[in-house]
């Protein structure tokens, strides 16, 4: 028989119930997916800040070691790894954080190219902004001895750098042109 004081301790009765679980469920997961999100973009930026700053050592060092003295003609991957601008193997490769290989070679005595393959789609134009202003030009053919885009004032327009990099994920071969101080 069910009784008054039956009744009472029942509705006093306390604990979590089914949709109170769900809620808490729904919100953990909404705050994990943005901490997840969060991780994504910062280690994209390092990566992106990472390989700026490799590009930039690279034609620095060139510059100053090759550059303002006999010149560029000659250069390439051998006689960068000799003169510490480029860490290569004994088959004169050098590798990027991408795994693409990386390339320094001569056009003429006055110009070297640069060539930084398999860039990852999404984090080209952010290179090929940053390193505007230490560059003549870049293009996308891993064999082009011309830039396709040159820089104004030492920088890249957006349709510049979508002409190079695209607008999709698609691994691009970023050649930089640069010449002698």
């Amino acid at each position: 028989m069910i009784t008054s004081h039956t009744l009472n301790a029942r509705r006093k009765q306390s604990g979590i119930t089914l949709i109170e679980v769900s809620i808490g469920l729904i919100i953990a997961a909404i705050v994990a997916a943005a901490a997840f999100i969060a991780f994504q973009n910062n280690a994209r930026r390092t990566e992106v800040q990472d390989n700026i700053k490799q590009i930039t050592e690279v034609i620095s060092e060139t510059k100053q070691k090759v550059g303002s003295t006999s010149g560029y003609t000659g250069l390439d991957n051998a006689v960068a790894g000799q003169l510490a601008i480029l860490e290569v193997d004994g088959n004169n490769v050098a590798l990027n954080s991408y795994d693409g290989n990386v390339v320094l070679a001569d056009i003429d005595d006055n110009i070297a190219s640069l060539t930084w393959s398999a860039i990852e789609g999404d984090q080209c134009t952010d290179i090929m902004l940053a390193i505007a202003n230490g560059v003549t030009g870049v293009a996308a053919d891993p064999a082009a001895v011309v830039p396709a885009e040159t820089t104004l004032n030492g920088e890249f327009t957006l349709a510049q750098t979508t002409d190079i990099c695209g607008t999709g994920n698609a691994p691009v071969d970023l050649v930089m042109f640069f010449g002698r101080r």
